[in-house]
């Protein structure tokens, strides 16, 4: 789901299923196009750092992310922070 976009040209995706958590973040500005995806597969972990069971997490994350431009670099510093393994692309 959209969780961000502003007329600059950024937009911002939070993806929460059983066996994966996915941000990605996309500006098509016109002078240039920047893509980048944080993926987590330990679900579980993620549910603990939020101290809630899984069908909460969307609705966490969503309080800590949802319509904020930073909602990217604010996943993957919680995730940084709980120690919290994800798989990152930048390109």
């Amino acid at each position: 789901m959209e969780i961000y976009s502003d007329k600059f040209g950024r937009v911002i995706w939070l993806t929460v299923n059983p066996t994966e958590i996915r941000v990605d973040l996309q500006d098509l500005n016109p002078d240039y196009e920047y893509e980048r995806c944080a993926t987590v597969s330990d679900v579980a972990a993620v549910s603990k750092a939020l101290n809630c069971d899984f069908d909460k997490v969307e609705s966490r994350l969503l309080k800590l992310l949802k319509n904020q431009m930073t909602a990217f670099d604010l996943f993957t510093e919680f995730l940084d922070n709980k120690e919290i393994y994800f798989d990152y692309y930048s390109g």
